[in-house]
Formats: structure tokens, C-alpha cells, sequence
């Protein structure tokens, strides 16, 4: 049973890294992971790996090894991650009810294939496809269609009700310097040398932020390793009046400067940028998430650039954007 309960966890954690399409359940499932393999030196560098390269088998076995272990030794642990993967309720009798299931069935001329309300025809190209696809369908069977379906169809408004994602403005600035990491969500040795600074409206000198409703940042320091990052969030009206600010963030970089470096898929759209400074480097991490655009730079001191520590400072941010549109008090946390 905790094998099986690995690989359903990886397999959400896995899609939900290479197609973009986060959810609240991914989100409380890699929570829980990381919580718990993150307590080791070693479970630490398997996920950072894991998450810089979600397609590598060798990668992902290896998280899934530990979490095997870690879930044989901790029933607890077990049961609040099967509650987290579970659907949160059985679907409704009423005539929207969605069938979580996958039968293929017919005769060898007329045979379908039907995945919860879809059927489709057992043809050479469907069958390719759902092959191609099977990880994608495990998720869907592990969460639910419906919770997924809501997570990459949310938009501007509530966002619907449940665990789905959603695409939000945010209300005020405390909810948006929530958005900014606390002490407790960087790594230990890590030191506020720029306090926290939320502003409300359009920046006077930003000519391109129709629709920003509030920008927020933060700078934190750590002697071990000599590093640093810069944390930036800037909160729309609308997710169009967002999109059009990352659009323009990245039409920006100096490309005489800055390199494009490889990111794993987060939230709508990531890009990340990456160059060398005199004893060190820098890079940049953008995310769009929803209402809310957040960009990270980070920069070391006598000493290389671990893409890994990027990835993770990228993805608590863009996290906390996501779980503050989604009603939640931030919590994402880095590891690295």
C-alpha cells in the first residue's frame, strides 16, 4: 500500500510540474512531501532534482523510494496524504455528476474507450494518445475530473467553490504582503536586509501596470551560502492586465546581459534568465500566476548558481500567489 500511495503522489506532483496546471490537492500533496522527505539532507537533494527535472525517471524513482519508506514507518503521515489525494467528496447523484472511471470496452469492430463522461473510439491515434497521456489520466482518476477541470478552467471572480484554482484579484495589501516569504518559509540562516514593503495602485514610474492593484517586495540574505534574493509581486485586477505585465516584463530582459535558463513549467506562463556578475552570478525567475505576477532574483557570492535553489524560491512564490487567490493564508515553503 505505501508504494502505491508513492507513485499515486509522484504521479500528481509529476503532471502537475510538466503541464503547469497546479491544483489546491497537488498543492497540499507536495506540502506534505516536501514537509516530510525534506527533514534529510538526502530527501532534500532527491526533490530538488526531482523538481528540476519532473520527466527523469531516476529522479522521480528516487523520491518515491523514500517516500515509500517514509510512509511504511508513519501510518499518520499515510493517512493525511491519502486524505490529501483523495477526492475531497463522492460525486453528487444530479445529472452533473462526473463518472471517475475508464472502461474500455465493444467488440473488436466496434470497440470505445470511456474515461469518466468522454467516450472515444478504440483507434490506432486514440489509443497513442492515451498511452502518451497515462500519467495525465492517473491524476484525473487520483483527484477527481471535476476539481481538475475548475483548477485550469478558473476565472476572473470567485473561482467557483471547492478545491479548484483559482483566478482571483486580491482584496488588500495585507493579502498581498502575505504573498512575500516570512522567516519561517526560507531556509534556516536566511536574514531580512530589506523589510517588507507593500504600495497600493500603479507605481508613478511604471508606465506599463494598467490594473495593478498592489506591489510588494521583500529582500532576505544568508551567510551560508553567501546568496541572496529579491522577492517581487505585483497584484492586477484581472488576469489579462497580469498576463500583459509578464508579457512585458520578459520583452524587457536584456538579452545582451541575461541568458535564458531552462524552468520548470509553473503556474500560467515561467521564464527564468540567468547571468555572471564580478565573483558570483544572478538569475531571475518570473511567474505568472492568475491575478498575480511574482519574479525572483537571485544571486550568489564566490560561488556557482544552484538552478535547483531557483526553482524552489520560484516555486514557493508563485505557490503562495496561487494559495492567497485561493482564499488560503499563504504556506509554501522553500527547501534547498
Amino acid at each position: 500500500m505505501s508504494a502505491d500511495l508513492a507513485t499515486m503522489a509522484i504521479t500528481a506532483m509529476t503532471t502537475s510540474i510538466a503541464s503547469g496546471a497546479g491544483s489546491a490537492v497537488v498543492d497540499e500533496v507536495r506540502q506534505l512531501v516536501r514537509s516530510r522527505l525534506g527533514q534529510s539532507d538526502e530527501g532534500r537533494g532527491a526533490l530538488d532534482r526531482f523538481e528540476a527535472e519532473p520527466g527523469a525517471d531516476e529522479a522521480a524513482n528516487a523520491v518515491r523510494d523514500r517516500l515509500a519508506l517514509a510512509l511504511a514507518a508513519d501510518p499518520e503521515f499515510a493517512d493525511r496524504l491519502w486524505t490529501a489525494l483523495r477526492p475531497s467528496a463522492p460525486p453528487s447523484r444530479d445529472s452533473g455528476a462526473v463518472n471517475q472511471s475508464i472502461h474500455i470496452g465493444g467488440d473488436a469492430h466496434r470497440s470505445t474507450i470511456v474515461i469518466g463522461p468522454v467516450q472515444l473510439p478504440r483507434t490506432k491515434g486514440v489509443m497513442v494518445a492515451l498511452v502518451a497521456g497515462v500519467v495525465v489520466l492517473a491524476v484525473l482518476l487520483v483527484i477527481g475530473f471535476r476539481s481538475v477541470l475548475q483548477s485550469v478552467t478558473g476565472d476572473d471572480g470567485d473561482g467557483g467553490s471547492g478545491d479548484a484554482r483559482r483566478v482571483t484579484a486580491l482584496k488588500d495589501s495585507a493579502t498581498a504582503g502575505a504573498v512575500l516569504p516570512d522567516s519561517g518559509s526560507l531556509p534556516a540562516g536566511w536574514e531580512v536586509t530589506q523589510a517588507a514593503k507593500v504600495t497600493e495602485g500603479v507605481p508613478e514610474d511604471c508606465n506599463a501596470c494598467e490594473g495593478a492593484a498592489f506591489t510588494a517586495t521583500v529582500r532576505y540574505e544568508s551567510e551560508r551560502p553567501l546568496a541572496g534574493a529579491f522577492f517581487y509581486i505585483q497584484a492586477y485586477d484581472t488576469a489579462a492586465h497580469a498576463k500583459q505585465r509578464f508579457e512585458g516584463d520578459r520583452a524587457d530582459i536584456d538579452t545582451s546581459v541575461y541568458s535564458p535558463m531552462s524552468l520548470p513549467p509553473m503556474g500560467d506562463e515561467s521564464a527564468a534568465y540567468r547571468k555572471g556578475i564580478v565573483n558570483g552570478e544572478q538569475a531571475k525567475a518570473g511567474v505568472l500566476v492568475g491575478t498575480v505576477v511574482t519574479w525572483v532574483t537571485y544571486g550568489t557570492r564566490g560561488g556557482e548558481l544552484r538552478p535547483s535553489a531557483l526553482v524552489s524560491l520560484a516555486r514557493m512564490l508563485s505557490d503562495r500567489a496561487q494559495q492567497a487567490q485561493n482564499g488560503t493564508a499563504p504556506f509554501a515553503r522553500a527547501e534547498f
